[in-house]
């Protein structure tokens, strides 16, 4: 059973990302952060891309606060947690980004594992080329152009991807609005062709009384 704990004890469990959570009793919650943790760090390593070396950090902050804010939470609060997966782990949550992977985010997930691919390729080819040449021609001939396209070039991508998104919402934005003028437009045109028909039966209603009346006039 969960119970609060001491709170000396969290702080200090709560510097290793999942711990705090284990200690807690969240079990789901501390493994969720220790896979998490642990996957960021293979995948920096593996990959060797500085840019996503920030990744553990950030995930690591925040398993340090989410410990410390659940040891803070009230009794009644406290109880009320659900032990639930972190991070799309739950079986519901995974079935939802297979969905979206599938679906709309497909490309990008693709694009994505694509540019990762391409800079470990890159690494491993400019690791061969040193070895091949040696460090002083290298160092003299090749390194200068080698780290012109490694920090230019993921900086060129990185920019192309940020304008394509931006273009990409506002074409969204123009779509949607078009869309709810079209529908406004429709709604206003079948109102009017609706008080038009009304004016119309009254009209006929009109006659056939005024008609009736003749004729009862007559008789």
């Amino acid at each position: 059973m969960r119970k609060k704990k001491n709170r000396f004890l969290l702080f200090c469990f709560s510097f290793f990302p999942g711990a705090g959570e284990l200690y807690l009793g969240f079990m789901n919650m501390g493994l969720s952060l220790i896979l998490a943790f642990s996957l960021l760090w293979v995948v920096v390593g593996v990959t060797n891309i500085g840019i996503l070396s920030f990744l553990p950090m950030v995930l690591w902050v925040y398993s340090f606060f989410h410990a410390n804010n659940l040891g803070a939470l009230s009794d009644e609060e406290f109880y009320r947690v659900e032990d639930t997966y972190l991070f799309g782990l739950d079986h519901k949550e995974m079935e939802s980004l297979k969905k979206s992977l599938s679906g709309r985010y497909r490309k990008a997930a693709a694009v994505i594992l694509i540019l990762l691919g391409i800079s470990m390729l890159w690494d491993v080819t400019t690791d061969y080329i040193y070895d091949m040449v040696g460090p002083d021609f290298y160092y003299a001939y090749v390194a200068r152009y080698v780290n012109a396209i490694s920090s230019d070039l993921p900086q060129l991508i990185i920019s192309i991807v940020i304008i394509w998104c931006g273009v990409k919402l506002i074409r969204g934005k123009k779509i949607e609005l078009d869309k709810i003028d079209e529908i406004t437009d429709k709604n206003a045109h079948n109102d009017m062709h609706q008080n038009m028909n009304q004016t119309g039966n009254q009209n006929v209603n009109q006659d056939i009384n005024h008609n009736s009346q003749q004729g009862g006039g007559q008789q």
